[in-house]
């Protein structure tokens, strides 16, 4: 389990169109300590992130009206390479994203996940690479 200052240290900015998904987003690694920024689309995502200084993390829907996840995370990434990348997704056709993802070396908690299970995933997500 990580230590509360790392924890309390680490900034995630979760991105989804669904409102429901977003408030769980926000809620549940809000009590666990993290330091949590939410936006509701892609852009909305880019002007948080660039007002917002250095990201740990990007939890992103791969799938929203205005900039998917995938585009979201390679503009991020092109601004901050060190930019730990979980992609959240309710997509019909997981193999295809779970492929996609993989050979990015990004992560995929597929949905509807328990909120255990994605705080466990956000935790081995922020891991120091060499773990």
């Amino acid at each position: 389990m990580s230590s509360p200052e790392t924890v309390s240290a680490a900034t995630i900015l979760a991105v989804d169109d669904d409102r429901a998904i977003l408030n769980l987003l926000h809620q549940a690694l809000r009590d666990a300590g993290y330091r949590v920024l939410v936006a509701s689309g892609g852009w909305e995502a880019v002007r948080q992130f660039d007002s917002a200084g250095p990201i740990e993390l990007l939890l992103t829907d791969v799938i929203m009206p205005d900039l998917t996840g995938p585009v979201l995370a390679e503009r991020l990434r092109s601004k901050q390479p060190d930019l730990r990348v979980l992609f959240i997704s309710g997509f019909h056709d997981a193999d295809m994203v779970q492929r996609f993802v993989t050979r990015k070396g990004f992560t995929l908690l597929p949905k509807p996940f328990t909120v255990e299970a994605l705080l466990r995933v956000v935790r081995e997500a922020l891991e120091p690479v060499g773990r």
